[in-house]
């Protein structure tokens, strides 16, 4: 029982995780296409702080 209940957890985590990785991946491809339709350097500071956050992402699931 107590296992199924962890296992259960575990598998909810891991879909969170991954629905935020591929929501910050989406908003990245967003600002990457409006980057190179318009060349505005906001919006690749914003690719560029994407970036930064899944790094920060997924060096902390490493370390768990």
């Amino acid at each position: 029982m107590i296992s199924r209940k962890f296992e259960n957890e575990r598998l909810r985590r891991k879909q969170e995780e991954k629905e935020i990785i591929d929501g910050l991946l989406d908003i990245y491809n967003d600002y990457k296409w409006l980057y190179e339709r318009f060349g505005d350097e906001q919006y690749e500071q914003m690719m560029e702080q994407i970036v930064e956050q899944l790094k920060k992402f997924t060096r902390r699931k490493r370390r768990e």
